[in-house]
């Protein structure tokens, strides 16, 4: 069944997007443009052109799936293959950082190089290409006043944004981002904006908590959210289910949220992209009707057909999503609402905008405390020896948080401005700028280490600018230019960065316009937040007192995984697998903020377990802003020939010596092994 999709770009823009996403089409003559109705492609897209050309180019090796005209899977043809199809009418999927279709009526020949994946066709032919991306920001804005019941309806009209109430909405670019809410005397739903009809209603009490709480899943849903005695989701058909349930209302709702997301993804294998998923055998032999029967089913009725499995028969299957957001049930959190149900992530409502803030200063402390010990650093030089600054009447701010098995939490304070401020930030179609200062001469250990590391890949031109010893006018200037990355070195107290002629406050900058930072200095977390409501988006930041041997290290880590397309919270995630001092640093703004995009289009980390000749490999994938909640990963690793769902990783996979060294070869990523981070092609075999 395919889905109802409402197509929201101009074809003529596809090839500008191809293009800025490193697509590459080759001919032997000029390709001509022609832009066509997106009816053309099988399959939802946002636009759609017709060209002429013999070969398509992917810029690294991918899978390319090959359908027929039924929709019918003919060709997988993986990165280490060749596959030749006769002269047919195909749809060729050569999805990467977003969907990309292409339909021909060609003989197919497709194969890659180490580095490429090239699709050759019967000479000069005309292709159909259409694209699908991820929409990253809202398209309206919805005036509603503090009233609970004008919330309610706001709220109801998250799901206006998704493209398909199919299964198939669990993919990312299926799921438009919902409108942005401001506050004003009266509610204002602008035209065009319009509740689905799902036959789905969520009823809870008329309080922020409530109201906060179901907002993600009210969104995936399509639900109207209505006042309401107890927590409860209904349908038209008359299934209810208490929301409200032994651990607790938040709990509940979360575990629903996870409950059906989760199904859907088994249940869309039927649909659009019939892609091997990772456990969809040991799931459907739950279901008492086959997949197809309930992929085929209305929304109303495939939700009482999920919530009708015990929770505990799906659970161990379920990627374990450690991401959600804390907040405080108030009306100054309003307009987060849009921006965190976005994401996904379970929303937990806390008493007070600082009471989180204060326990993760203690947790940093005590670490600090440890880090700082006689045996460790008593002689250490570390980057400040100012006391620990208590936030200057800090602005309203949510916490995105990433439970972890290494130590605390991974945490964010953001702000509201660091949501707004990517709504206005274009993709960059020029190389990626990043700005490396160093205001003290003692610190330039980290210059030399991180110089090379961005810039270091062939295919991502980066330009990287050197600054030394800078005055307070010549930062305020760096920080007004329009970069993507800042790189700060040196000494940052509760007055501002050192600089040459003194300290800027970074309360005082108007405009920060570089779109992430790593301040790499002590005591940086309010600096940082200022940053962030100057126009920043997130940045790496400390609360303590770091040594700087240890801060070297961890500017040097970090500035690679960066550079790789890893999301702030994936590269400290990552950090946090080698050393202790990384357990220092947190973030400021959106956690989720990347600087570049990943060679293997979702980030991930490769985990080796060596004992004896045994070999055995996990992989730990990162959600990103290319690669969020829904989409899939397939390692091209030994035998594994399934799917897994982002984020999340593969259980530990049995491989030979000779498997591991091929799948370290197809491109550059982290490797960590017995604590040690290594990269994968200098990973130490012995």
């Amino acid at each position: 069944m395919k889905p109802t999709f409402e197509p929201t770009d101009d074809g003529v823009e596809i090839i500008d997007r191809i293009e800025r996403h490193r697509y590459q089409l080759t001919t032997h003559s000029p390709v001509s443009i022609e832009s066509v109705d997106c009816d053309r492609i099988q399959y939802p897209v946002d636009s759609a052109v017709r060209i002429t050309t013999d070969t398509i180019t992917l810029p690294t090796t991918h899978y390319v799936y090959v359908r027929d005209q039924t929709g019918s899977m003919v060709a997988e043809v993986k990165p280490d293959e060749q596959a030749s199809l006769p002269k047919g009418e195909y749809t060729l999927d050569l999805s990467g950082p977003l969907k990309v279709y292409a339909q021909v009526n060609s003989s197919i020949q497709v194969y890659s190089d180490p580095e490429r994946t090239h699709i050759g066709l019967d000479g000069r032919t005309a292709v159909v290409l259409g694209a699908r991306s991820y929409h990253t920001r809202p398209a309206r804005t919805i005036t509603t006043t503090t009233k609970p019941t004008d919330l309610m309806q706001a709220v109801s009209t998250f799901g206006s944004a998704l493209k398909t109430t199919t299964p198939d909405r669990s993919y990312p670019t299926l799921r438009g981002h919902p409108p942005a809410i401001e506050r004003g005397d009266k509610l204002v739903i602008p035209d065009g904006v319009e509740q689905s009809k799902t036959g789905i209603k969520i009823q809870t009490p008329p309080t922020y908590r409530h109201i906060f709480t179901v907002g993600p899943l009210a969104y995936y849903l399509g639900a109207k959210v209505v006042p309401g005695t107890q927590p409860r989701l209904t349908t038209d058909t008359g299934y209810s289910y208490s929301l409200d349930r032994q651990k607790g209302f938040e709990s509940t709702v979360k575990r629903v949220l996870q409950h059906i997301f989760f199904l859907d993804c088994i249940s869309r294998t039927e649909g659009i992209s019939p892609l091997p998923l990772h456990n969809r055998h040991s799931i459907e032999s739950i279901f008492d009707d086959d997949m197809q029967s309930v992929y085929d089913q209305p929304i109303e009725k495939q939700v009482q057909t999920y919530l009708e499995i015990p929770f505990s028969k799906i659970r161990p299957y379920i990627p374990d999503w450690k991401f959600e957001i804390r907040l405080t049930p108030s009306s100054r959190f309003i307009e987060f609402l849009p921006f965190v149900t976005n994401c996904l992530a379970p929303i937990y409502t806390q008493d007070g905008d600082r009471q989180d803030l204060s326990d993760l200063k203690d947790e940093i402390d005590a670490i600090s405390d440890f880090t700082r010990s006689p045996f460790t650093r008593d002689m250490e030089v570390t980057r400040s020896n100012a006391p620990t600054p208590e936030p200057r009447d800090p602005p309203a701010s949510v916490q995105q948080r990433w439970s972890g098995k290494n130590g605390p939490e991974l945490i964010s304070t953001a702000p509201l401005s660091a949501f707004k401020n990517s709504i206005d930030r274009s993709p960059r179609d020029e190389p990626i700028e990043v700005d490396v200062v160093c205001n003290d001469s003692d610190m330039r250990e980290e210059v030399k280490s991180v110089d090379s590391t961005y810039g270091d890949r062939e295919e991502l031109p980066v330009n990287v600018r050197l600054h030394y010893n800078t005055s307070t006018q010549e930062l305020r200037k760096i920080l007004a230019t329009n970069s993507d990355f800042l790189h700060y070195i040196g000494h940052i107290d509760v007055n501002g960065f050192e600089c040459s002629n003194g300290k800027l406050d970074g309360a005082t900058v108007k405009n920060s316009n570089v779109k992430a930072f790593l301040l790499n200095a002590c005591q940086s977390h309010e600096q940082g937040l200022y940053l962030i409501n100057a126009g920043s988006l997130g940045g790496i930041v400390t609360f303590g007192d770091v040594a700087n041997s240890g801060a070297v290290r961890i500017g040097s880590v970090i500035a690679q995984l960066l550079n790789q397309g890893f999301p702030l919270y994936g590269a400290l995630d990552v950090a946090k697998e080698e050393s202790i001092i990384s357990q220092q640093y947190q973030m400021v703004g959106d956690g989720q903020t990347t600087i570049a995009q990943a060679e293997t289009v979702v980030p991930n980390v490769c985990l080796v377990n060596k004992e004896n000749s045994d070999i055995t490999v996990k992989i730990k994938m990162y959600g990103s802003v290319r690669a969020e909640k829904g989409a899939v990963f397939t390692p091209h690793l030994g035998s594994v020939s399934s799917y897994y769902i982002v984020p999340g990783s593969t259980e530990y996979i049995p491989v030979s010596e000779e498997n591991l060294r091929e799948f370290l070869n197809e491109g550059r990523f982290p490797v960590v092994s017995n604590g040690t981070i290594y990269w994968s092609d200098e990973f130490d075999f012995q």
